[in-house]
């Protein structure tokens, strides 16, 4: 059982770890939370609510693959299909009374730009007993042509407002997820911050097309029109490990221009050392979504495992020694040195001699890389150290010197 270095405290709410659901279909009722808590989950932030349930399209889900590994999925998914009547009347006190004691439950709200909407809403989730509610203003497909979700979250005056509006209707821990659909995302937190976010949830998904099937020319995933006959598609949010630098951006940036505010790492968590880098990126917290969907709840196991393995041979004693931690090493472009004389080197007994070094340094490098007795082999004079080689190689077979 991972240790107690693994808890936390985020924006006012103790964790036994930080790791938790995200909102999305993992957390779409009581019974798949209770089997998520049960095996160990710090929390959950349940499937987004609103004034009225939503229906969605068949099908829905669009997958990215490297090879036959996935690395993204995207999604034409809306919010909860049951009403609030369901979640207040029936879900949350099951939860509340079944659920262990140490198992967080996060409401997730939407509404219209109108606050009133969202005190209203926040209002009604406070009265349910839940431990906090996080305001979701970052939905890219659905919700903006109601102009609700990302429509609201691109705005920073808006996000205030709602934000703003939401806190009138709860004392309870409030947090802001917030939309990497926008170029710089800081103006956004900084504005829920103004009204009243107690932190940030950062990366929803990212606004995509995630492919299209070429042999009939219909864009992934495929649902129907209105009459059932003609297929028909359109743009998703994006998820999955292929989002994670992405992700990692936004709350690097975050935490770095509000450093008090906790932040709820999201985007590409799919282990212990992708939870790690959220964390040394400024994370405080970590959602999961993706992972959970492909492999099931069990992998908590060894996320908490892994994490806690790590930070015992690293000698960090909580999480908040972690978080950060890897801030003060990110600096602007012109901060870098020009002049650094790293080469690379191949690690001869782990060189196959496959070649894809060779070609890649010949046409995208600087032809530095020849064979010689089937190993690859640097010629140091003609490296620049760009690293095209390290990215392709498959063997973990090139490790980066000094020429000096």
């Amino acid at each position: 059982m991972p240790s107690d270095r693994l808890a936390v405290e985020f924006a006012g709410i103790n964790f036994k770890n930080p790791f938790m659901l995200s909102s999305a279909p993992p957390t779409m009722d009581a019974r798949h939370m209770l089997r998520a808590a049960r095996l160990g989950w710090g929390g959950a932030v349940f499937k987004t609510v609103t004034e009225e349930p939503t229906v969605d399209p068949r099908t829905r889900l669009g997958v990215l693959r490297r090879g036959d590994l996935p690395i993204g999925m995207n999604n034409i998914e809306l919010l909860s299909r049951k009403p609030l009547s369901i979640w207040t009347e029936e879900w949350i006190p099951q939860l509340k009374r079944e659920a262990p004691d140490d198992f967080v439950l996060i409401a997730s709200i939407m509404s219209s730009p109108d606050p009133d909407g969202w005190s209203k809403l926040a209002q009604i989730m406070t009265q349910t007993g839940v431990d906090g509610i996080e305001l979701n203003v970052s939905c890219p497909h659905g919700s903006p042509e109601k102009h609700m979700g990302a429509f609201i979250g691109q705005d920073p005056g808006l996000v205030e407002a709602v934000t703003r509006g939401a806190r009138k209707g709860t004392d309870l821990p409030m947090l802001v997820k917030l939309t990497p659909n926008v170029t710089d995302m800081v103006p956004i937190a900084e504005a829920a911050v103004r009204g009243g976010a107690d932190g940030l949830s950062a990366i929803n998904t990212v606004e995509s097309l995630i492919g299209i099937d070429v042999e009939t020319a219909t864009p992934i995933p495929i649902a129907y029109g209105p009459d059932l006959k003609e297929q028909l598609s359109t743009y998703g949010g994006f998820c999955g490990p292929a989002v994670r630098p992405i992700g990692l951006r936004f709350v690097s940036q975050i935490a770095r221009a509000l450093p008090k505010t906790p932040i709820s790492g999201i985007g590409g968590i799919e282990d212990w050392r992708s939870a790690t880098e959220y964390l040394m990126a400024g994370a405080k917290t970590l959602q999961v979504c993706t992972a959970a969907m492909w492999y099931g709840y069990g992998i908590i196991k060894d996320m908490t495992a892994g994490l806690d393995s790590f930070m015992e041979r690293k000698g960090y004693s909580s999480i908040n020694e972690v978080v950060g931690k890897a801030l003060p090493k990110i600096t602007t472009w012109e901060a870098l040195s020009k002049l650094s004389p790293v080469v690379a080197s191949v690690i001869t007994d782990k060189c196959t001699g496959c070649k894809k070094c060779v070609i890649a340094c010949a046409d995208g490098g600087f032809v530095a890389i020849q064979m010689r007795e089937d190993k690859a082999l640097v010629n140091t004079e003609k490296c620049d150290g760009c690293g095209l080689c390290a990215v392709i190689c498959d063997y973990d077979a090139v490790e980066f010197v000094s020429s000096r």
